[in-house]
């Protein structure tokens, strides 16, 4: 029986997706394992990283359920979520719940590097802000709170890790990928930055092996095949954090390639050979899972997110509305009819989407939404408008810092939940002025990545460039006479954020 189904676990937030990809790199089965996050206190995130392994023996055997025949798994991808800490101990036990990247409980920690290390120093060989969600400042963390802890310590690993461990019984090993956003990692050198954590008085014997995502982390032990119900032997490839396999699963094959992922939060993402050290430190950057290139990236902080505070609050009483029950249309369907009868520019209303502060580019944790511009004469429908657009112009100012870093690119390819609105991509396409492509199957890219690295590391892929031919749902070409009219409005829109920031900043201190 011939082996060509690649497995693949991407440990998300919110739960672990198992799936099955044939050797074309489509998807053949899938299952959702979920698991929850802690939070001991405000502003703590944890997750118990047992959790993450009863995810994948859950998951591996209603694959199996489902029908797949363990015979036939070639290989083994992982991918997770990333900015993690999991202390590991020398029998590989885990030590303290892994604080997650959501986590913010170490400003104390980002002023003691800051001590040592200006900021634009910290960018410069990092390629990332000094910011509490990081791993190393979570390092310093256990190190002052819990010294017993830390010394126990045989490594510091991420989320996806620590299942390579109790896959293969191998650990200490980690991908370039995850090891960025770590920041921990010299980008330049392809290395640890010793000269930094000695500075900071951080042990480096203490951090994992570097290897690219394709390369082989072990084989499948006697036990781990046991307990999931598989053959015992088969190659666990490294894996890359989720935001470098949701790069490759997206599309993009090669550098000067660029997606678009429209979620919750949103980014841009583009394939470079450096990382692109921005004079304001508004990008931040990590390895690709070839361990060569690197992700440069941006990121608007509520999207969907305001979106669907926006449906919430503005959509209230739509689905009750005479017809639309009988009818069967729903809430967001007439959200975007709404919008659409309003013009471009929402009649001169705008939107400003930073309900949870803003990060690109302005890395503010003091702003907040607004409407702007609104008068007796207008409706709800300009206002459901100026929600689109806001959103839509925010992710334009991310698009901006990267073309004043001379990274231009010639299409955009669009995945996540907000890549369903055809109003929405229509509107990127005309706003960013350049060619955009749906994917037809977004929630699949990040698993995709994952069985990207793991097919081109035994051979089921050529390379990464020609893993996938991918097929695109919708493209959509710029107007000319659209972008116009969008280009006025979106001057106005840049500018008013700085005009009303000292108003934020008296808020926040109320």
């Amino acid at each position: 029986m011939e082996k060509n189904l690649i497995l693949t676990y991407d440990l998300g937030t919110t739960g672990n997706k198992c799936a099955i990809f044939n050797d074309k790199g489509q998807e053949v089965m899938s299952v959702v394992v979920p698991y929850d996050t802690i939070f001991p206190k405000p502003g703590w995130s944890e997750q118990d990283p047992h959790d993450f392994w009863q995810s994948v023996v859950t998951g591996t055997r209603q694959l199996i359920e489902k029908g797949l025949n363990p015979k036939q798994v070639a290989v083994i991808g992982l991918s997770g979520h990333m900015n993690g800490c999991i202390p590991l101990d020398g029998n590989g036990d885990v030590l303290y719940n892994n604080i997650i990247h959501s986590d913010s409980r170490t400003e104390e920690q980002c002023e003691y590097i800051r001590q040592r290390i200006d900021d634009e120093s910290y960018y410069k060989i990092t390629g990332n802000r000094l910011d509490p969600h990081y791993t190393l400042p979570k390092v310093l963390w256990l190190k002052q709170h819990h010294p017993d802890i830390y010394n126990k310590t045989r490594f510091f690993i991420n989320t996806k890790d620590y299942i390579s461990c109790r896959l293969t019984g191998n650990m200490g090993i980690t991908d370039y990928s995850d090891a960025s956003l770590t920041c921990m990692l010299d980008l330049h050198k392809g290395e640890w930055a010793y000269d930094m954590l000695k500075s900071l008085d951080v042990d480096t014997n203490k951090l994992p092996e570097l290897r690219s995502s394709y390369e082989t982390a072990g084989y499948l032990s006697k036990e781990a095949a046991e307990i999931l119900g598989l053959v015992e032997g088969i190659p666990v490839t490294v894996g890359g954090g989720d935001g470098a396999c949701a790069t490759r699963g997206s599309g993009v094959k090669k550098v000067g390639d660029a997606y678009n992922n429209f979620g919750s939060s949103a980014w841009i993402a583009a394939l470079n050979h450096a990382p692109v050290i921005d004079k304001t430190a508004r990008i931040f950057n990590f390895f690709d899972l070839n361990g060569k290139d690197m992700v440069v990236c941006g990121t608007v902080q509520t999207a969907a997110a305001a979106y669907n505070w926006a449906v919430d609050i503005l959509g209230k009483g739509l689905e009750e509305a005479e017809g639309e029950k009988s009818s069967g249309k729903g809430i967001y369907d007439k959200m975007e009819s709404m919008a659409r009868s309003s013009s471009i520019g929402a009649n001169g209303m705008f939107f400003l989407p930073y309900l949870m502060g803003e990060r690109t580019p302005l890395w503010d944790p003091n702003t907040r939404g607004a409407f702007i511009g609104f008068t007796l004469f207008h409706s709800r429908n300009d206002m459901i408008r100026s929600v689109y657009e806001g959103i839509a112009y925010a992710l334009r100012t991310v698009l901006d810092v990267y073309r004043e870093n001379q990274l231009n690119f010639e299409e955009m390819i669009l995945i996540g939940g907000g890549a369903k609105s055809r109003l929405w991509t229509e509107m990127l396409c005309h706003i960013y002025n350049m060619p955009v492509k749906v994917h037809p199957t977004p929630g699949v890219a990040t698993s995709l990545g994952a069985a990207i690295a793991a097919g081109v590391g035994v051979g089921i892929f050529k390379d990464f460039a020609h893993a996938v031919d991918q097929q695109f749902e919708r493209n959509y070409s710029p107007d000319p006479a659209q972008h116009a009219e969008y280009e006025k409005f979106y001057q106005v829109f840049k500018s008013i954020y700085p005009n009303i920031k000292p108003v934020y900043d008296k808020i926040a201190e109320l």
